[in-house]
């Protein structure tokens, strides 16, 4: 069933829906909305820190296992989300769109990769936005494509000459965090500290009737975002946003992981001290799943005693095509 009017898009303020008002130069195949007035899905895309696992130039333990074995392949962290009009909205744009895209639709059981309805970014770390490319002439040839970011993201994509596909969506506000109201499903942006050098930076809270799931995959340690939002510990702040699931930063184990890099140039929290603050789940945690790991991050073996040491907590490794109602 295809969504006949305008009226049922999500996105407010004058923007156009990607679907139906842009051209699309190369593709022939039209992806169909399915499942109409059904429940909304969050689809979990990619896991992997920005270069994925296996990374670029790298034959550590973790990345050749990947090369040899598919299922220990990490995406650059995504996620995909449907609306209960059909209306697909993708949260951030990794290199690796044609896999993720064909990823949502199996997850969906639909037959063809899936196209966004929107894209909202988190901010413009390279992982992040490094496929927005492909939605321009030389891909998917999409015009007024919306895109939901703060203006700061969209200062920085305007310097590199990478919006000519996109215009704004989500709300109209000259100032403070942006947001998108679809049927179903609501996006809250929250300021969270992380090495703002390009762009600041954004958790998104993606709420529906059923669930309320924190993304959180970049922010510089927890001490610094617990301040920016007013809480000491991490289980108040998820306790008054409701969540039901969170998906958060696990980019590095250790201080110690990379070997003649000084860590702090890179700053994370590391998931010794995330576990050290979350201990074992409780009945009222929300069911935490880590992401963004790095190709160095020992959770990347499932049979490391970090991996197990996570799953003994009761906390979850989180991994690509993980699909929940919200």
């Amino acid at each position: 069933m295809m969504i006949s009017s305008e009226s049922d898009i999500c996105f407010s303020g004058p923007i156009k829906s990607a679907h139906r008002s842009s051209r699309r130069l190369f593709h022939t195949l039209h992806t169909p909305h399915y499942m109409v007035g059904s429940a909304p899905t969050l689809t979990l895309l990619g896991t992997g820190q920005d270069g994925g696992v296996p990374q670029a130039g790298c034959a550590c333990a973790n990345c050749s296992a990947a090369f040899e074995d598919g299922g220990r392949r990490r995406l650059p962290v995504a996620v995909g989300v449907r609306d209960a009009a059909g209306g697909m909205h993708l949260i951030e744009a990794t290199r690796a769109l044609p896999d993720q895209f064909r990823l949502w639709a199996d997850s969906l059981g639909m037959e063809a990769p899936v196209l966004p309805d929107s894209v909202l970014l988190t901010h413009a770390h390279l992982g992040h936005v490094e496929g927005l490319g492909q939605f321009g002439r030389e891909a998917m040839g999409c015009v007024g494509m919306p895109l939901v970011a703060s203006d700061s993201v969209f200062e920085v994509l305007a310097s590199r000459g990478t919006l000519e596909p996109f215009e704004r969506g989500g709300n109209s506000r000259s100032s403070g965090p942006p947001s998108l109201v679809c049927p179903g499903v609501r996006f809250e942006f929250i300021p969270v500290p992380h090495r703002d050098d390009a762009s600041d930076t954004h958790a998104i809270l993606v709420s529906g009737e059923r669930a309320k799931v924190l993304f959180l995959p970049d922010h510089d340690d927890w001490d610094e975002t617990l301040a920016a939002v007013g809480y000491e510990s991490l289980r108040a702040w998820f306790a008054s946003l409701e969540l039901t699931h969170a998906m958060i930063d696990a980019t590095f184990w250790s201080a110690d992981e990379l070997a003649g890099r000084d860590m702090s140039e890179v700053p994370h929290p590391l998931v010794e001290d995330t576990l050290g603050r979350l201990g074992r789940r409780n009945d009222s945690d929300p069911e935490i799943h880590l992401i963004h790991l790095n190709h160095s991050n020992p959770l990347n073996d499932p049979n490391s005693p970090q991996r197990r040491a996570v799953e003994v907590a009761g906390w979850v490794v989180g991994q690509r095509g993980w699909t929940i109602e919200l």
